[in-house]
């Protein structure tokens, strides 16, 4: 996010995520029922309150909640931003922590402003998603990560890819592996294995190894650990 001016998102009231056909600089932006209802019934956002609108696709704008007895609606007060792509993308490939740490991975990531987040099925997975069940928890996971975006002001949203075999996409990744070399500002392209460690299979087809650290460090962990790292270079 180096150079952006971001003052304007982070004074409003809050951040609302729109479809690409709905987000305009004129008149009023439509809303669909389930954000109608959180502006008004949840958030309870007031006549006159600023908030900033976004498609995900890195186009933004100011508006105001117009509100009545009976329903919030959104008008335009600022031109449409559109906001060149980052620069260095950053992509995190992980294996799916258990429980409810696969939901705070996806949100810490977001709010550290990731770019795409592959889930892996590594050979050590402790979880591994039934086929019929992929397009459930892909959605569950993008809502919790366009919740993050919102309340992070981000205008990209996160992309998460479905899970794959690890041993099919390492080697377009460094590893994070105890004993390798620190991360550099090339990297941008990071795998994170599940808690039982990588397969000599996979460490095999894997690229370059990064060390994070004296410590063993939990898979959402390591994931938010290489966010924060990858941001820090990028400044």
């Amino acid at each position: 996010m180096v150079g952006r001016d971001r003052s304007a998102l982070r004074s409003t009231s809050t951040h609302v995520l729109v479809d690409t056909d709905l987000l305009a600089d004129t008149g009023t932006i439509a809303l669909d029922d389930d954000t109608e209802h959180h502006l008004r019934r949840v958030l309870r956002l007031r006549d006159g309150e600023s908030v900033s609108v976004t498609d995900g696709c890195g186009r933004w704008c100011l508006a105001v909640a117009v509100r009545d007895a009976n329903n919030v609606r959104l008008e335009a007060t600022s031109a449409i931003i559109a906001e060149p792509a980052p620069s260095r993308p950053i992509t995190i490939a992980a294996a799916i922590p258990k429980g409810d740490r696969l939901d705070w991975m996806v949100q810490k990531v977001t709010e550290l402003d990731v770019g795409r987040l592959v889930l892996l099925h590594a050979d050590h997975s402790v979880v591994s998603w039934k086929p019929d069940r992929v397009d459930h928890h892909l959605a569950r996971v993008q809502r919790i990560a366009d919740e993050a975006l919102r309340q992070s002001r981000r205008v990209f949203r996160l992309t998460i890819d479905a899970p794959r075999p690890a041993v099919d996409v390492l080697g377009s990744y460094v590893l994070a592996e105890p004993g390798g070399r620190p991360l550099v500002a090339a990297d941008t392209a990071v795998a994170i294995g599940p808690e039982g460690g990588w397969s000599p299979a996979e460490l095999d087809v894997g690229g370059d190894r990064i060390d994070l650290g004296g410590t063993i460090l939990r898979t959402e962990t390591a994931a938010v650990a290489v966010s924060t790292l990858c941001v820090t270079l990028d400044r």
